[in-house]
């Protein structure tokens, strides 16, 4: 008998907002002292009222036009019941029947198969996240943090229309990329801003019933997300073809044994007791509230992607590497800008530089432990200076990366330091032919070579004209110098 996986997603995204979802705490809790950002209504106290974050509202429609979704003109809020430790209120303030986005679609890869797929977006809703529960192993016991209860999260809801861990993969780095270029969070999976719990399940190839689904949680990395589907998939298969019956069921991933682990049975809508939460509103939205949202929206990923392809001549790799952080493609366009005279007239065109950023800018970042270029104190406009200084060959290839790493942190004038320095190449041809003229002295062997019909000697003597002007030397201008020397000389 042949399976095919089922597999849909839910993403539990938290937002980068200044207070949290309903009420005027900081949403900034992380690195904070445990309980320290928590008022009457984080923690639930009779006669506490809520009142509605207006800045995520605009994120969820940000990301619910920016996945093509239909935003409600009328959408509310509604009590999810639940009896859990990290719910101090006993029910969980969420969105049922009328969410604030629905029925959006994204297009991702399956990089194994070599073949795109077409997802749906189920729905896009608000609701508050929870109390962080801690176990500690040591004590034996459970340490709860307030702080994060109330927190202003997004949960994105796909159909199950995945059918392999490569494309559920694509979806989830497309997703991270969306939230951070719309600038609504920071979508880091290892400090639990973008969870992901993944429902999977197979039927025999070729039927369209829907057979019971596992959900999958506690997985921190998108590899491990990956890893926890495929994991789950070879489980259920072997299980069916044992006699063995699939039961509705959250499992735990374990990334080190790298296996689920059975938690609690699954529970359907109705479990929760959904209805309206009394002390909210419903909220009505306007069609020019959309659009003007809409139309603030930046240029998303993917079309970036294919603008610096078709555009500016990158190859797929390198774009894809641009693209992947919207700080490194925004230094790179700013770079482009602050050249876009000089470049052409040097022929310095984008995928120089962005081989720049990629390569030279990417290694200052990652030894520095700044991925993030949260640190980079370097302009557009310096760095497009030292690309030049290489380019017009005032500069070799090692000295621009020595002065990258300086001026990355302090912003320094890159052509006052190398020519302060003395890194900037010898193009006194008076001073080359003093050097030039040590050289062929002090290499009479090279030079017998040279006279004997051996013209490879002469790269032998560029690589001792290099050495003895500390890398300063114009190559191309050197062997010139130096062919006209040996010639002269016979």
């Amino acid at each position: 008998m042949i399976f095919e996986p089922v597999i849909g997603l839910e993403v539990h995204i938290q937002l980068s907002t200044k207070s949290k979802m309903f009420c005027g705490c900081s949403a900034s809790y992380q690195e904070q002292e445990p309980n320290s950002l928590v008022c009457e209504v984080c923690l639930g106290l009779p006669g506490a009222l809520p009142s509605v974050n207006q800045e995520a509202i605009r994120s969820a429609i940000k990301l619910g036009l920016s996945l093509n979704c239909r935003i409600a003109n009328l959408t509310k809020f509604d009590r999810k019941n639940y009896v859990y430790p990290d719910l101090m209120k006993g029910y969980q303030i969420s969105q049922f029947d009328l969410p604030i986005a629905t029925n959006g679609t994204i297009m991702v890869d399956d990089n194994i198969n070599k073949s795109e797929a077409l997802i749906r977006i189920n729905r896009v809703h608000m609701e508050e996240d929870v109390a962080k529960l801690t176990h500690d192993d040591i004590s034996n016991s459970v340490i709860m943090d307030i702080n994060r209860s109330g927190v202003p999260l997004l949960e994105v809801v796909t159909e199950p229309d995945f059918s392999t861990a490569s494309q559920a993969e694509d979806y989830l780095v497309q997703l991270q990329s969306i939230v951070r270029y719309i600038g609504i969070g920071t979508a880091n999976m290892e400090e639990g801003s973008f969870r992901c719990d993944a429902n999977v399940s197979i039927r025999k190839k070729g039927t369209k019933k829907l057979n019971e689904k596992v959900e999958i949680k506690n997985m921190n990395r998108i590899k491990a997300v990956s890893r926890a589907i495929e994991y789950e998939i070879e489980r259920q298969k072997e299980a069916t073809k044992n006699g063995e019956r699939i039961v509705q069921e959250t499992r735990g991933w374990d990334d080190i044994k790298s296996k689920s682990i059975p938690q609690r049975s699954k529970e359907d809508a109705h479990d929760y007791r959904y209805f309206p939460e009394p002390d909210i509103p419903a909220l009505q939205i306007s069609e020019k509230f959309i659009e003007g949202m809409r139309s603030k929206l930046p240029e998303l990923p993917k079309l970036k992607l294919q603008r610096y392809i078709d555009e500016l001549g990158l190859s797929e790799y390198n774009a894809s590497i641009l693209v992947s952080n919207k700080k490194k493609a925004d230094f790179f366009e700013k770079v482009i800008m602050s050249m876009n005279d000089i470049a052409e007239k040097q022929k310095l065109h984008p995928p120089s530089i962005a081989s720049w950023v990629n390569v030279e800018l990417n290694s200052v970042s990652n030894s520095a432990k700044d991925s993030d270029l949260k640190n980079m104190k370097i302009s557009p406009e310096n760095f497009g200076k030292l690309i030049l200084l290489v380019s017009e060959n005032h500069l070799n290839k090692n000295s621009a990366k020595e002065l990258l790493e300086e001026v990355y942190f302090s912003n320094d004038d890159p052509v006052r330091l190398s020519e302060e320095r003395g890194l900037q190449r010898i193009e006194d041809t008076t001073e080359l032919k003093k050097i030039i003229s040590v050289v062929l002295k002090n290499n009479p062997n090279a030079v017998n070579d040279y006279h004997n019909g051996k013209e490879t000697s002469v790269r032998f003597l560029i690589g001792q004209v290099m050495k003895e002007s500390k890398g300063k030397a114009n190559p191309q201008t050197a062997e010139n110098e130096i062919i006209d020397q040996l010639k002269n000389d016979k």
